[in-house]
């Protein structure tokens, strides 16, 4: 895999295809090797690039994590896209990485040509929302068993834990899954202590958000949990000319659970911008 030094940290990725740049950010305890199934797609119409964030994937930590954190991988995901000469992008994020895009999005509109986010984790907008609360409530009380395995020193137990909580999934679920999920998850079980202590994200607002100014995709799974999927209908509402999809017979990790709904959506999305 190549590499690009950014921030003083090496960043692995790939690059494949040619033309417009689509950039993908995964998700908290994953690397690049989670939109493997977007790859071909993608890569057939544009420049497919997907990254490994700081900490993540198989490349020894430049220290000792201490710089974990939502500013650092928006920092480091603004100056990959410049040092790889790709802006204007496409920028594509799951979950954690839909927070970072939207924030690279918000921060430096002249890096982004459309974005698309799944599911990402802007809980803060269902703060005003009364009907969100008991969804809301269930959710935090369903994170705390997994903070609490974490802090056990447990993070393969957290790992499973939470993968059951994003996707609705019953106890053992996670050993079910194929095994190119399973082995990258628990690769990357090593960040979970760093994504449990880093320090709170920036807030997000509806007025924030409507401060997004290129066309936006808001992606769902038909299975994902009612507060997850909340937040998406929020984000929808408060960017001007986004569009929500729902990605049948998936949960939270819908682009790897139906790769080929998603990428139909994403596709079309993307030609008609």
């Amino acid at each position: 895999m190549p590499e690009v030094r950014v921030n003083g940290a090496v960043l692995s990725y790939i690059d494949h295809g040619a033309g417009t740049p689509v950039v993908f950010a995964h998700g908290a305890w994953m690397d690049h090797r989670y939109w493997e199934p977007q790859r071909e797609a993608v890569a057939a119409h544009y420049r497919f690039i997907a990254y490994d964030l700081r900490y993540h994937g198989g490349a020894p930590w430049p220290d000792d994590g201490r710089h974990y954190s939502t500013a650092t991988h928006v920092a480091d995901l603004t100056a990959l896209i410049r040092q790889l000469n790709a802006g204007p992008v496409h920028l594509v994020g799951l979950s954690m990485g839909g927070r970072l895009a939207t924030l690279v999005a918000m921060e430096h509109p002249g890096l982004v040509r459309s974005l698309t986010v799944l599911e990402p984790p802007l809980d803060d907008l269902l703060d005003d929302l009364p009907e969100a609360q008991p969804v809301r409530n269930e959710w935090r009380k369903a994170f705390e068993r997994l903070r609490t395995a974490a802090q056990d020193g447990e993070a393969i137990r957290a790992t499973k834990l939470f993968f059951e909580l994003a996707n609705n999934e019953a106890p053992g679920a996670f050993d079910t899954q194929p095994e190119p999920l399973r082995q990258m998850v628990l690769d990357n079980a090593r960040t979970v202590p760093l994504t449990l202590s880093a320090s709170p994200p920036p807030p997000f607002s509806r007025a924030k958000l409507t401060g997004v100014k290129m066309r936006a995709l808001v992606v769902s799974g038909e299975q994902s949990p009612r507060s997850r999927t909340l937040i998406n209908e929020v984000v929808m509402q408060c960017i001007p000319g986004s569009r929500l999809v729902v990605i049948p017979e998936a949960a939270h990790l819908m682009s790897y659970q139906n790769p080929a709904a998603f990428n139909e959506v994403l596709l079309q999305f993307l030609a008609q911008q």
